[in-house]
C-alpha cells in the first residue's frame, strides 16, 4: 500500500501530523507493506530564497492578529506537540522559502532516506531557535548531521534545476487533487485525510485503505510459470 503525504517544512501541523501518522503506522499490522512518499507543497513560494523572517511577525501580518494572540497560539501548538513527544520552540523560529528543502527531499527519496531527512528538517525548524531558512550553509549542516554526504548535498543545492521539476510535479498533482492545505495524506490514490488528525483516525484510515485494496479480476487463466518453475506441455 502506498501512502503519499503532501507537506511543507514551514507547516507546524505537518510536523504534528507526521508524528501522529507515524505512531499509527507503528501499531499497524501491515506496516512493513506500506510505502511512504513525502510530496512537495510550498506554503509561500513567493518568499525570496535568501530571505528569512520571524514566524510570529509573519503570522501577525498574514492573519491580522495581535502578537499576544499569535504567541498564545504558538504555546497551544507547543502543548499539542509535547503530548506526542515532540519539542516545539514557541519563539525565535523563522520562516522562508522551502523549495531547496523539497528538492533535497526528492534526492533523499532516490536514496530511500526521505524519513531521515524530513525528520531532521522538522527538528531544525521546530525544535531549534537557530534560523533555518535563507541560509544554505545551515541547510547543508542539517543534512550532514542527519548522515548525508556533504559533497553530494552541495552538488544538489548548487544545481537549481536538479529535482526542481519533481517538486513542481508534486505541486501540480496537489492542485489536481484539490489540496488547499497541508498535511494531506493520500492512501493508494483512493482515500485522503487532510490535517493533523488524531492518531486513532490515522489508524482507521490505514485499516480502511488496506481492507479495500483491490485484487485483480481473473479474465482468463492458462499456462504460466509459478514458484515451482514452468511446466512444459506434454505432447
Amino acid at each position: 500500500m502506498q501512502v503519499e503525504i503532501w507537506t511543507d517544512i514551514n507547516c507546524p501541523f505537518c510536523y504534528l501530523g507526521k508524528k501522529r501518522f507515524t505512531d499509527a503506522l507503528a501499531e499497524f499490522e501491515h506496516a512493513g507493506s506500506v510505502q511512504i512518499t513525502h510530496r512537495s507543497f510550498e506554503l509561500d513560494p513567493t518568499v525570496p530564497v535568501d530571505e528569512s523572517g520571524d514566524v510570529v511577525d509573519k503570522l501577525v501580518a498574514k492573519y491580522g492578529r495581535t502578537p499576544e494572540q499569535v504567541a498564545a497560539g504558538e504555546r497551544q501548538m507547543a502543548a499539542a506537540a509535547g503530548e506526542i513527544g515532540l519539542q516545539y520552540i514557541t519563539s525565535g523560529r523563522d520562516y522562508g522559502n522551502s523549495f531547496d528543502m523539497h528538492r533535497l527531499l526528492h534526492w533523499a527519496r532516490d536514496l530511500d532516506r526521505q524519513e531521515e531527512l524530513i525528520d531532521a528538517l522538522y527538528a531544525a525548524n521546530f525544535a531549534d531557535t537557530e534560523p533555518l531558512f535563507g541560509d544554505r550553509e545551515r541547510l547543508v549542516r542539517v543534512a550532514v548531521d542527519a548522515g548525508f554526504d556533504e559533497t553530494t548535498v552541495r552538488d544538489v543545492l548548487s544545481d537549481e534545476q536538479r529535482y526542481a521539476q519533481a517538486v513542481r510535479d508534486d505541486e501540480r498533482q496537489a492542485q489536481e487533487f484539490g489540496v488547499n492545505g497541508v498535511p494531506f495524506f493520500v492512501f493508494d490514490r483512493t482515500y485522503a485525510v487532510s490535517g493533523a488528525q488524531p492518531t486513532e483516525l490515522f489508524t482507521q484510515a490505514l485499516n480502511r485503505a488496506w481492507g479495500d485494496r483491490s485484487t485483480p479480476t481473473m479474465l482468463a487463466d492458462g499456462d504460466a510459470c509459478g514458484p515451482d518453475g514452468c511446466e512444459v506441455p506434454q505432447n
